[in-house]
């Protein structure tokens, strides 16, 4: 079995794969494995270049960390300062308590915020009342939201933050590709706060600390990389094997590399991403192919910056901010890494990592690092109140690296599926096929390799 493609996606193939005891080899085009995820170590500091986190709330990703032996390297968000704050009129205001990202649950909290205007808030309000929507058609996340909560909801939730999610533009982008549960409970309850309030709420025993949203490794992400590569063959894993085409060749396939070589295996799982691999497929699935090179990927940096803690006079009392377009900044979020995670700063320091780019700066990457380091020291020094030069700096880009999951993406993505399924032992998966994120990229990479093994025995 052939696996094209070394992100999280590939590995958690191998990984299945291996279980299953399937010979395979995984053919990456890049010096190393890993896709995104980016862990370095300086001066004290740990830096992350691309996620940072696991998301509990979907088990897939810590569940794997757990089985190769991680279990004791998780480690929660910070219980205690767990403030999200949204930048509005230059002033940071902290997510009301009980808002589940776009949805307030708490009514008092949500009144009593300086987040939102009284009319936004009555706005607002009227979700509770709105017959909801039963149709089963896509929308974008600006749409929906406008729908159910307003504009206000979109300028100040739906473009910062779930939509920077993805980097991407909430006119665009799908809410059944980004955020389905959206709705499923508009079409289950007629409202998001009535479906929020219906649900399950965990009741923590007495003393105990509430469930964390988020997981990171003590380590740094890049531990789950090195952790599933030291459990795979060595000499089952390429890199720098650069994929050319895909051919049937009796009940196999041959595929061709770059230099002349060929490697034949009974079956394929593709784990790159779309627009990269779509060349490859081009005589093999025409049609789909060209879907495949058409999904949008948005390009983004990522700056590091450490700061002696007297040189910030914000308490950094929380995760960090997101950053609407409407204030005319060019950095879209910061997180406050330090506060956020345990063991990422040196003492009497703190790290804060900020975003700039995606779809709504598509010029980004013509900046120098110097350029990027000072853009976003311009927009946050009036906002954290920093003094003097950073003690550390770090620029990570990413050319290409979010997938935007736009209006009608699921649909083209179940046409592709449907021929893909017609060329039996080849299989689809992969960030920006049907989801993005490692637990969403471990679960379908999971299920796809579960399937080419049973075909294989």
């Amino acid at each position: 079995m052939a696996i094209v493609g070394g992100g999280i996606s590939g590995l958690a193939a191998a990984w299945e794969l291996q279980k299953r005891d399937v010979p395979w080899v995984l053919l990456e085009a890049g010096p190393r494995v890993g896709g995104v995820i980016r862990t370095e170590e300086k001066d004290g500091f740990l830096l992350e270049g691309g996620p940072d986190s696991i998301l509990a709330q979907k088990p897939e990703g810590v569940a794997l960390c757990r089985e190769i032996g991680l279990g004791d390297r998780l480690i929660p968000t910070n219980p205690e300062l767990k403030a999200v704050y949204i930048l509005r009129g230059g002033r940071l205001h902290a997510l009301p308590e009980g808002m589940m990202l776009a949805v307030p649950t708490k009514i008092l909290p949500f009144l009593r915020s300086g987040l939102f205007s009284w009319p936004g808030k009555l706005r607002m309000g009227l979700d509770l009342v709105r017959p909801g929507l039963q149709e089963n058609g896509d929308e974008s996340i600006a749409t929906f939201l406008r729908r159910r909560f307003g504009q206000e909801a979109v300028d100040r939730l739906g473009e910062p933050l779930l939509a920077g999610i993805h980097a991407g533009d909430p006119e665009r982008l799908s809410i059944l590709a980004t955020f389905p549960r959206f709705r499923d409970l508009e079409k289950k309850h007629g409202s998001l706060v009535r479906g929020m309030w219906a649900g399950p709420r965990p009741r923590p025993e007495p003393g105990a600390r509430p469930p964390a949203a988020f997981y990171a490794l003590r380590g740094g992400l890049r531990e789950l990389v090195d952790a599933l590569v030291d459990r795979l063959p060595a000499d089952s894993i390429r890199t720098g094997a650069v994929v050319r085409s895909l051919a049937r060749e009796g009940d196999g396939f041959s595929v061709a590399l770059d230099g002349g070589e060929t490697v034949k295996a009974s079956g394929v799982i593709v784990a790159a991403p779309g627009p990269k691999i779509a060349p490859a497929l081009e005589g093999l699935l025409p049609d789909a192919s060209r879907t495949l090179a058409a999904i949008p990927f948005a390009s983004s940096a990522t700056v590091l910056l450490g700061y002696r803690r007297e040189d910030v006079a914000h308490p950094l009392d929380g995760y960090g901010m997101v950053i609407p377009q409407t204030e005319g900044l060019r950095a879209t979020a910061l997180s406050f890494v330090s506060t956020k995670f345990a063991h990422r700063a040196p003492a009497g320091h703190v790290l804060l990592r900020g975003f700039l780019g995606g779809v709504r700066d598509g010029g980004v990457l013509d900046l120098s690092d110097e350029e990027m380091v000072e853009t976003v020291r311009r927009d946050m020094t009036p906002v954290l109140g920093l003094k003097g030069a950073p003690v550390l700096t770090r620029i990570f880009r990413w050319p290409g690296g979010t997938p935007q999951l736009e209006v009608g993406h699921l649909a083209r993505m179940r046409a592709v599926e449907q021929a893909v399924g017609e060329v039996p032992g080849l299989h689809l998966t992969g960030a920006g096929v049907w989801s993005t994120g490692i637990p969403d990229s471990v679960a379908d990479a999971t299920r796809v390799a579960a399937a080419a093994g049973e075909r294989v025995r």
